[in-house]
């Protein structure tokens, strides 16, 4: 075969088996360094699998025949799901989903479980990872003879960002039509995306708590939540989509939000309303007495939302376009941090460490970091003063502002990973800590106003 490919010329036979064992080795390479799995079934989808297969017994273990007759799918293919041996679309999922439910007599066939989200879930991890495997497929066929794609400079989406093509405000009439825009490639849950590499997009419904403030969102995090009653029954984990949002607020990159119109005449739509960006996220007690994790999003400028709309030049129309790139100004209204108050803590404290004691001297001097015991932004609304900031070394820093470093009202630092007590906080007659704020703080992260001392 390869022969007919190059007309029997041995120099392009040669070539094209170098350039073969050149892509094979590299992508072994980074298959080893990623720890890639090699096997023709991924993880994803024997996980996706597995779910699908205790959501069918969880609805009565019915044959796939009975099913079948519900639903616009045959037999042989809800089998096909059930074994694993294919995956279905968002769509054919959801006709499943209406199957089971018409057959176990639900009141209310269209109306998703939560165990039926976490499916969904797992169907949009499942192709994920077969588009990857695709793409490595993609790469060996590069190394043959005439594999290598003409150059082009429409670039590729990635997910990430505003999807070409969807305008600002643009209306959706359900879900489905939000999946195949690629606006919120989730079928079913509210976050899609993952942890590794952040959230990709959010749908704020009415129903779901959240505090919705126009240009900032309080967003509440998923999981938790009795399938049946609709109640949290235990606390939120920092896994899934929860994980992809903090991941979103390490990386920086814009996540874009959709909101569910309930009022006036287009009930039950969606409207695309730009890109946010994750600036915050913490855990707290949640209506229903459990954890919950909270996270802030605030929406990015008019500017920013036209960049990231424009699709990214090549290298070459980059260099050629450098010197003569339009600039603009644009203004962005947020809450200024006194830089005189957090310097006057770490002055006060000689830049060193409140709870573990560690001076950091770089190049250029001593280097501590400020932090807020009550967060300035919404919805806490914290003050910008001495008694609400603490010196604190990056580390220590970071572990406060999630939840895992606890300081009692007697001082005593608790690591909340493992219950240990870390010490005691250092104080000076210059600067008193507001046990008010160190309560809130406790109360915000799901404990009780005084832990006391472990």
């Amino acid at each position: 075969m390869i022969g007919a490919w190059t007309a029997g010329g041995e120099a392009e036979l040669q070539r094209w088996r170098e350039r073969r064992r050149t892509t094979e080795e590299s992508l072994a390479e980074v298959a080893r360094r990623k720890g890639a799995a090699t096997a023709r079934r991924t993880p994803e989808e024997e996980d996706f699998s597995e779910q699908l297969r205790v959501v069918w017994q969880e609805c009565g273990g019915h044959s796939t025949e009975r099913v079948a007759r519900h639903c616009g799918l045959s037999a042989r293919t809800l089998d096909s799901y059930l074994e694993g041996r294919t995956l279905p679309n968002a769509a054919r999922l959801r006709e499943l989903f209406d199957g089971l439910s018409a057959v176990r007599g639900d009141s209310e066939p269209a109306s998703p479980s939560i165990r039926e989200a976490l499916v969904g879930e797992a169907l949009f991890r499942a192709r994920t990872a077969r588009k990857e495997e695709r793409t490595r497929v993609r790469q060996l066929a590069k190394a043959l003879p005439g594999g290598q794609p003409v150059t082009s400079d429409t670039p590729l989406f990635d997910g990430f960002g505003a999807v070409p093509g969807v305008h600002l405000g643009q209306r959706f009439d359900n879900r489905r039509a939000l999946t195949q825009a690629g606006v919120h490639r989730q079928p079913i849950a509210g976050i899609a995306g993952s942890r590794y590499r952040g959230a990709e997009s959010v749908v704020i419904a009415a129903s779901h708590p959240d505090d919705d403030h126009g240009d900032v969102i309080i967003y509440t995090g998923e999981g938790a939540l009795d399938p049946l009653t609709g109640r949290q029954t235990h606390d939120q984990e920092l896994t899934r989509g929860n994980a992809a949002l903090s991941t979103s607020a390490a990386t920086g990159l814009p996540v874009r939000v959709t909101r569910r119109i309930t009022m006036g005449p287009h009930a039950g739509a969606y409207r695309y309303d730009g890109l946010y960006r994750v600036e915050d996220y913490w855990s707290e007690q949640g209506a229903h007495g459990y954890r919950v994790w909270r996270f802030r999003l605030v929406q990015l400028a008019a500017v920013e939302q036209r960049e990231a709309a424009q699709p990214a030049p090549t290298p070459t129309a980059k260099a050629r376009e450098r010197s003569n790139r339009p600039r603009s100004m644009s203004s962005v209204q947020r809450i200024v941090r006194s830089t005189a108050i957090a310097n006057l803590v770490k002055r006060i404290h000689d830049y060193t460490c409140q709870v573990c004691g560690i001076r950091l001297q770089g190049a250029t001097g001593a280097y501590a970091e400020a932090a807020h015991i009550r967060p300035l932004g919404l919805p806490y609304d914290g003050p910008d003063a001495v008694e609400n900031v603490l010196c604190l070394c990056p580390n220590h820093h970071v572990l406060l502002d999630q939840g895992m470093l606890i300081i009692n009202d007697d001082l005593s630092v608790v690591n909340r990973a493992d219950s240990t007590v870390l010490g005691h906080l250092r104080e000076t007659d210059n600067h008193r800590v507001s046990r008010e704020h160190l309560a809130h703080h406790r109360v915000r992260h799901a404990l009780p106003r005084d832990e006391g001392a472990q």
